[in-house]
């Protein structure tokens, strides 16, 4: 064989190979096998991922899904314990431990054993009683093909619907109603939901028939599609299973209420014109949630940023907790953060002027009725509150939230502490030197608290006294889902501060092993069988990247991935928080995360992935893994286009540019 053809056989040989591999990457990515709906669906109580079957589209103001119970504060309309069909739910409740609001249900004539559940984002087919109940949802309107003559007989034509789980402080709100129409045809029930008008409703009913569910169906999964086609990735079955329905899980919230351009504001009881967005659960998805979103979903981010924007304009105050107005739940302002990120991320298509002189609102103005309310989270505060800085003037004023004047208050100084770090960074994208100043100073207010005998952050009172924690009562408590122990770790925007006050980065390391060995996997404050179940220790594995000992961070990362999160119905330690456990998972297992969102930077992690395809707007960031062995953990090199990354972090304008991120693990 002379050279030439020996040259040309090699060409043949490498580019089928080459395709081979592509061929293999891309058979992979059929990520509709690998997304489950029913993991975090099965648990005792309300301490497990809080999650139905939601069959519709991605962002939809309602989904379809069946009930197994009757939903409440705590408690989902689904359990997959649970041994009986009662019908099903057009259902808004956004997660767990928040309420519902406007659902419209259809009660089957008696309550039908289950024989089983094939759940899919954008079909489902329930089979309970020797029936089959075929479900598929637009984000308006459900369709149901089945075989029971009675589905829906005991359901209205058309009806309204006020009804609305109360949660804490939630108002009434005299213009709310939600409007349903209904067509029964044949072996199909069609329903139709407005929060605008009975007009609405009619025309959000799908038409009936089978041509019609099979369209729904189509359009639904073509929905799923465009998010899930801008990540693909090759990973153990498992991984994949974990990560594709942890994608479903995030695309989920924040629900997009528009109609036709129009949309019913709750905040002031009115329609408006534009998008609208609701159902933030900011306290918990600020951390990870909105960071995947402004990388997967950056043709999203920008109107639920104005959603934001728009609450504050017509409510006056950002929103903590909307669902779907302001509900006085949670603490800190954490959509300070939400804003300041996606601005210094350039974030595109909000009003950035505006949003910046809501941060400075809510950072700097308290209720009037601030110094005398204790702003506790229980259900026992006046009502009416807007979502807002509560102990804000303590905290203007003594450079801390005092303990005797409002509940929860370390943990408000330290969530306060990274709002106005976050302000800071969103003030200085603006040009606004002065106000970066300003608050990159009092973002420093976290140090108030530390008590350096206890090595902790301890609450205190107006008179400078320290109080002791385990001699405090739930009504009169100081942490909000932690304790002091994890608490210590939440200053994720000033670190080298924090190393500082613990006595350096060796004494920082030493307690930061001490918290992972004997705290990190014992059940917490709320019966999470992990810290990692509840957010606010969701940075600490990157913590250690810090100090230089980023080995520990794979370790640490890799140790979380494997232990926290299944692929079982049980799903993962704690409540799902729209979206916020699953995108900690989607962004770690793909090698980095957020330590502060708004820093416009992500630490480096250890990656489950061997490899992944992330398409960001107009780039392309490629992710591979030399990996020695299946289950090797330890990074020894990571370089981006060829360069080598020594300092373990990537900026956002750097991943959203594109290139090639290769991580080595022998």
């Amino acid at each position: 064989m002379n050279v030439v053809r020996k040259l040309a056989c090699l060409f043949v040989c490498v580019a089928l190979g080459a395709l081979s591999a592509q061929a293999a990457f891309a058979g992979a990515q059929d990520w509709a096998s690998f997304v489950d709906p029913m993991v975090g669906t099965e648990g005792v109580g309300s301490e497990y991922g809080g999650m139905m079957p939601m069959t519709g589209v991605p962002f939809g103001s309602m989904h379809l899904v069946p009930v197994t119970r009757t939903n409440a504060v705590g408690r989902t309309s689904f359990n997959a314990l649970d041994g009986e069909l009662l019908g099903f739910c057009l259902t808004r409740q956004p997660a767990i431990w928040m309420g519902e609001f406007g659902p419209v249900r259809i009660w089957l004539d008696r309550p039908l054993p289950i024989e089983t559940v094939d759940a899919h984002p954008w079909r489902t087919v329930v089979k309970a009683g020797g029936r089959t109940y075929e479900l598929a949802a637009t984000s308006h309107g459900a369709l149901i093909r089945s075989d029971d003559p009675g589905l829906g007989a005991n359901l209205a034509d058309e009806g309204v619907t006020t009804e609305r789980t109360i949660r804490v402080s939630m108002t009434p709100i005299p213009g709310f109603a939600c409007r349903w129409a209904k067509r029964r045809e044949g072996d199909s029930l069609a329903i139709g939901v407005s929060l605008i008008s009975a007009e609405n409703a009619r025309r959000h009913v799908p038409k009936c028939g089978a041509e019609s569910f099979v369209r729904i169906v189509e359009e639904s999964k073509a929905a799923w599609g465009a998010f899930f086609n801008r990540v693909t990735i090759d990973a153990p079955d498992r991984v994949k299973r974990i990560f594709y329905t942890g994608l479903y899980h995030a695309l989920l919230y924040p629900r997009d209420l528009s109609e036709d351009g129009r949309f019913y504001s709750a905040v002031d009881d009115k329609i408006h014109e534009g998008p609208g967005y609701s159902c933030f659960s900011l306290w918990d998805t600020y951390r990870s949630e909105h960071p995947l979103l402004t990388l997967i979903a950056p043709d999203r981010a920008g109107a639920m940023c104005q959603s934001l924007v728009d609450m504050y304009r017509w409510g006056g105050w950002l929103p903590i907790w909307p669902n779907p107005g302001y509900t006085g739940v949670m603490i800190g302002d954490p959509a300070a953060i939400v804003l300041s990120e996606a601005y210094v991320k350039g974030i595109k298509g909000f009003d950035a002027g505006t949003a910046f002189e809501a941060c400075l609102k809510n950072a700097d103005v308290p209720q009037p009725d601030d110094t005398r309310r204790n702003w506790l989270d229980t259900g026992k505060d006046e009502p009416g509150s807007p979502e807002t800085r509560g102990g804000l003037t303590w905290y203007l004023s003594h450079g801390y939230v005092a303990h005797d004047k409002t509940a929860e208050s370390v943990s408000r100084t330290l969530d306060y502490s990274l709002a106005d770090a976050s302000i800071a960074k969103f003030a200085a994208a603006l040009g606004r030197a002065d106000e970066a100043r300003r608050f990159a100073a009092r973002a420093k207010n976290y140090t108030n608290l530390w008590c350096a005998a206890a090595k902790c952050f301890l609450p205190k009172t107006a008179d400078g006294r320290w109080v002791d924690p385990s001699k405090l009562t739930w009504d009169d408590h100081a942490y909000t889902e932690t304790n002091e122990r994890s608490a210590r770790w939440c200053v994720p925007h000033d670190v080298d501060g924090l190393v500082a006050l613990m006595g350096g980065a060796d004494a920082f390391e030493r307690e930061l092993d001490k918290f992972f060995d004997e705290d990190f996997y014992k059940t917490d404050t709320v019966g999470n069988s992990s810290v990692h179940g509840n957010e606010t220790c969701h940075h600490v594995a990157y913590l250690y990247n810090r100090i230089g000992r980023y080995d520990k961070t794979c370790r640490r990362v890799r140790d979380i991935l494997e232990r926290c999160y299944s692929d079982s119905r049980r799903g993962f330690d704690g409540n799902e928080d729209c979206g916020a456990m699953s995108a900690w998972y989607i962004l770690s297992a793909l090698g980095f995360y957020p330590l502060d969102p708004a820093s416009g930077e992500y630490e480096l992690g250890s990656p489950l992935v061997d490899r992944a395809t992330l398409r960001l707007g107009d780039g392309t960031l490629k992710i591979a893994v030399r990996r020695g062995s299946p289950d090797a953990w330890r990074v020894t090199r990571i370089t981006f286009n060829g360069r080598e990354i020594p300092n373990r972090r990537i900026a956002h304008s750097e991943i959203v540019r594109g290139g090639t991120l290769v991580f080595e693990i022998p």
